[in-house]
């Protein structure tokens, strides 16, 4: 009984892989949307055991057709049936038809089910494990940080061998050969450690590890591993043979060893080919950067703009920044409006046809106007208030965005207008309302001026376009990768 249960599960799984490439959704690009895949998970539980019990139906009606042909045989016999040559030859005709029945019935197919939600892909997990490899890219984390279930004191799932493994062939897929290198060594010592299987063949693993280590220069491991898996397996194939030559001739090739070169450990080929080796560099910097921006003795004062609202209860307003001017206003959205706002923004989040490459965002959105809802017309109202802008300054789209797995948006000064294209004329600022605090990453950064505004639930930046060209690269702003927590934002521009 086990093991026939055991059969249904492999070949329902079978069948999900395969139906899964060839379905697709976004499922990482929002947090929002993960929380789905638990009903998801429900859906694929309870289609299985429907298949299952459907499967046993199919089987034992053949089992039934089985024992009432046995009884019969056994009753024939018993009575000599087969004397009468018209019984011999009806015999002939009905184990034959017998046999065809068998086959028919062993050939019919249990259907499965049909899925509400859109089911998972292959491709959603190399999104996942490349936002993995952006965390470690921008915050400099190691291989072993990353996997041990630590970061920063944020504790998670540690990752298995095979997590490891997927990560190490990542970065080897992608010439990312010391970052291949350090991953490949985290499955090398779990494997070793914890005695966990591999779901690939395991010579398939060591040839992997020992290129990625010959390429790095760290010969000496990689003639270690060799003579640990030859005095394990005591056989060498031909590519093991053709390797072992090639790391021997290394000590002739290489100056040093180089695995332990700090800025090779987090290059990204993909990261790099996105803008100048600069720009990424200061976008690191400054999502690392623990300040809270570059001017930190900047005035920090309660605000009222002469409006009696803000008078009998005035916001607390920090000005972070000079050039380009910059300033954050605290308790701005009340805990009751993100509530609504994320009720209407959740339904309707999708990708944009415009991000295509997630290494430049991770993210879905959502617009609305300010007929779509009473709160929208509510935060008009406010922005009024905190800009001293008119009405009529104030853009009518309220871009609500919910960030993906290590979800980030590099630095930008454009933004998408009505009709989904990239724009960045006629720009005067841009209002940035957190409607989550984020506990690690997340936060938006100013790179050019090393300015970092932590999400803190409830606030509002304020980011104004600079009148001279030769600064517009200093408004560039982007959102640094989560670490931990959920990233919710609205965004409004402001006409000039």
């Amino acid at each position: 009984m086990n093991k026939m249960y055991n059969l249904q599960k492999i070949i329902v799984a079978l069948y999900l892989i395969n139906f899964n490439l060839c379905h697709g959704s976004n499922w990482h690009c929002a947090l929002s949307s993960m929380y789905e895949l638990y009903d998801l998970e429900i859906e694929y539980l309870i289609v299985t055991e429907t298949y299952i019990n459907n499967e046993y139906k199919r089987l034992h009606n053949i089992k039934k057709f089985i024992e009432q042909r046995k009884k019969q045989n056994e009753k024939e016999l018993a009575e000599s049936y087969t004397e009468s040559s018209i019984n011999a030859f009806k015999t002939i005709l009905r184990v034959k038809s017998d046999w065809e029945t068998l086959k028919d019935k062993m050939t019919q197919t249990t259907e499965i089910g049909e899925f509400k939600h859109e089911l998972l892909i292959y491709d959603n997990i190399v999104s996942g494990l490349k936002a993995i490899r952006r965390l470690q890219i921008i915050y400099e984390l190691d291989a072993h940080e990353i996997s041990n279930g630590n970061i920063g004191g944020h504790t998670y799932q540690p990752f298995d061998v095979n997590d490891c493994y997927d990560m190490a062939s990542l970065c080897y897929d992608n010439a990312e050969y010391h970052c291949a290198y350090w991953w490949f060594v985290e499955v090398y010592d779990k494997n070793k450690k914890d005695k966990n299987e591999l779901n690939i063949d395991f010579s398939t693993f060591i040839i992997k590890f020992i290129w990625s280590s010959y390429l790095v220069g760290d010969i000496s491991r990689a003639m270690d591993i060799f003579k640990k898996y030859f005095k394990q397996n005591n056989e060498m194939n031909e590519s093991l043979t053709n390797m072992r030559y090639t790391v021997w001739a290394g000590n002739n090739v290489f100056k040093r060893n180089t695995a332990n070169d700090y800025d090779k450990k987090f290059y990204s080929y993909s990261l790099q080919k996105l803008d100048s080796e600069n720009e990424v560099s200061y976008f690191k910097t400054a999502c690392m950067n623990t300040m809270d921006c570059k001017y930190p003795y900047l005035e920090c004062r309660y605000y009222h703009g002469n409006c009696k609202y803000l008078i009998i209860g005035p916001l607390r307003e920090e000005i972070l920044s000079l050039v380009p001017s910059m300033k954050l206003y605290h308790n701005v959205l009340y805990d009751d409006e993100i509530k609504r706002i994320k009720e209407l923004a959740k339904p309707k989040l999708e990708k944009l046809s415009i991000d295509t490459n997630e290494d430049i965002s991770l993210r879905k959105v959502a617009s609305f106007r300010k007929q779509n809802d009473q709160v929208f017309e509510t935060i008009n109202r406010r922005l009024v208030q905190i800009t001293s802008k008119s009405a009529t300054n104030i853009v009518d789209k309220y871009v609500v965005t919910n960030y993906g797995v290590a979800g980030h948006y590099l630095p930008h000064t454009k933004y998408i207008d009505d009709d989904h294209l990239i724009n960045s004329k006629g720009r005067d600022a841009i209002v940035i309302f957190h409607m989550d605090d984020v506990p690690k990453g997340g936060a938006t950064v100013l790179p050019e001026v090393n300015a970092h505004v932590p999400s803190v639930k409830g606030s509002a930046l304020v980011i104004y376009n600079t009148p001279m060209r030769q600064l517009l690269k200093f408004t560039q702003y982007g959102s640094c990768p989560i670490i931990y927590g959920d990233k919710w934002t609205m965004s409004v521009y402001l006409k000039q």
